[in-house]
């Protein structure tokens, strides 16, 4: 099971690049 907890305040582009970084990682369990 993978689950990707991403909360920003500002903007969306590192929000993305984060969050496609660890998905390519195949992370699991990942809050920012």
């Amino acid at each position: 099971m993978k689950e990707i907890v991403v909360i920003s305040g500002k903007g969306g582009t590192g929000k993305t690049s984060l969050t496609a970084s660890f998905a390519m990682m195949g992370a699991t369990d990942v809050v920012l």
